[in-house]
């Protein structure tokens, strides 16, 4: 790719006689909107992916103090994706520890912007609301360990996904009933049981945060220039979130066809859950929905978050992760949109696409939220 394919975004830049993208249109670019669907081979889809980025950092206008802290970060970026593309390559010919120790010198050399990834502190309430469904059994009234993680008795039955391996119990969330029911598979509704979930405050939570998009950042920096004036943390942040999108890239590209078994896009998220299992460094991971082709304005409503157990025991949930969050009692959605509404209850997200109130998906999505927002949280036994 070169700096021509961004014609309408470009400046001449006199210190170096090359053409130059502004930061903003850098982060707005299409290229570094995610997720992407793969066409052809993964591995070359990749490749070339990685390739086209580096192509893209390398024109950034440095006129700006964001533009030259972006640019400073070329040499990490160019280290990243070559451990990222080598562990992909081992991860494909099956030797899964030699794509481990790439996938960690990966991280090592995304040193303190990996860091940025989970902001310090406890993110619990950063998380708040999120949600679960599960299909109906009509053998049976839910409890609220029925809406946990599938019992380490049954974990058999688990099976691959993205992030997610064969026999480990996960604690699958998400930040809206909308994205619940997207990542389901978009059932019929009215064949759903719901719980909200809350992660219990103090508890130190930490998250790794894939679930920056460009184009969100783009709109950022650009209703917000001040910020950006000085060598300041929200420079810093955003050019971690450069420095770091090779990591989020390979875990965000869409399954071009679900009707076959071979999923080479779940490779390096899986490795990246297995790394969470053995290091212990984060409780979970926070991740954009794929699922989506216009995404609604506030990011909460389409992200989901994956929490793998680590008490691991022969029967019921994993203790460490029963102490992380509380859930309330399930619901169908009928019983769930026809709860009362309290004006001082939790805030919740709007539906709102492109600044438009979405008054299909309030009426469907945003009245049930309301309800269960009302409802107590507590844990569960045993």
């Amino acid at each position: 790719m070169s700096a021509n394919s961004y014609a309408a975004a470009v400046t001449f830049d006199n210190r170096s006689q090359e053409y130059s993208v502004h930061h903003v249109d850098f982060l707005n670019a299409p290229l570094v909107d995610l997720p992407k669907t793969r066409s052809g081979d993964f591995v070359a889809f990749m490749d070339d992916l990685f390739r086209s980025y580096i192509e893209h950092v390398k024109v950034v206008n440095q006129n700006t103090v964001l533009g030259r802290v972006i640019a400073t970060r070329l040499s990490t970026i160019q280290g990243a994706c070559d451990a990222l593309m080598q562990s992909l390559r081992n991860l494909v010919a099956g030797d899964r520890s030699a794509a481990y120790a790439d996938l960690d010198m990966a991280l090592t050399i995304l040193g303190p912007h990996f860091n940025a990834l989970c902001p310090s502190g406890d993110m619990s309430v950063f998380v708040n609301p999120m949600y679960r469904f599960r299909p109906i059994d009509a053998t049976k009234t839910f409890e609220r360990k029925d809406l946990f993680h599938i019992p380490f008795e049954l974990q058999a039955i688990i099976k691959e996904m993205r992030y997610s391996v064969t026999g480990l119990p996960c604690l699958y969330l998400g930040g809206s009933t909308h994205v619940c029911w997207k990542e389901l598979g978009q059932p019929d509704i009215n064949t759903i049981s719901v719980s909200r979930y809350a992660a219990v405050p103090n508890t130190n939570l930490k998250v790794l945060n894939f679930g920056h998009r460009m184009p969100v950042l783009a709109a950022y920096a650009h209703t917000e220039p001040n910020r950006f004036l000085t060598a300041n943390s929200e420079n810093a942040f955003m050019a971690a979130q450069v420095a770091c999108w090779p990591l989020v890239a390979i875990c965000s590209i869409r399954v071009p066809d679900r009707t076959k078994n071979e999923r080479p896009e779940y490779l390096m998220p899986q490795l990246i859950l297995e790394w969470i299992t053995k290091t212990r460094a984060f409780h979970g991971v926070r991740f954009f929905s794929t699922h989506y082709t216009e995404y609604i304005d506030n990011p909460k409503t389409y992200m989901n978050y994956v929490f793998p157990a680590s008490a691991i025991t022969p029967q019921d949930y994993c203790a460490n992760l029963k102490s992380l969050f509380e859930l309330t009692e399930p619901k169908t959605w009928a019983q769930a949109k026809a709860l009362p509404i309290s004006l001082a209850g939790i805030s919740r997200p709007i539906y709102k696409i492109k600044g438009v109130v979405d008054t299909s998906l309030e009426t469907e999505f945003g009245v049930a939220e309301d309800g269960l927002l009302t409802l107590p949280l507590d844990t569960f036994s045993p």
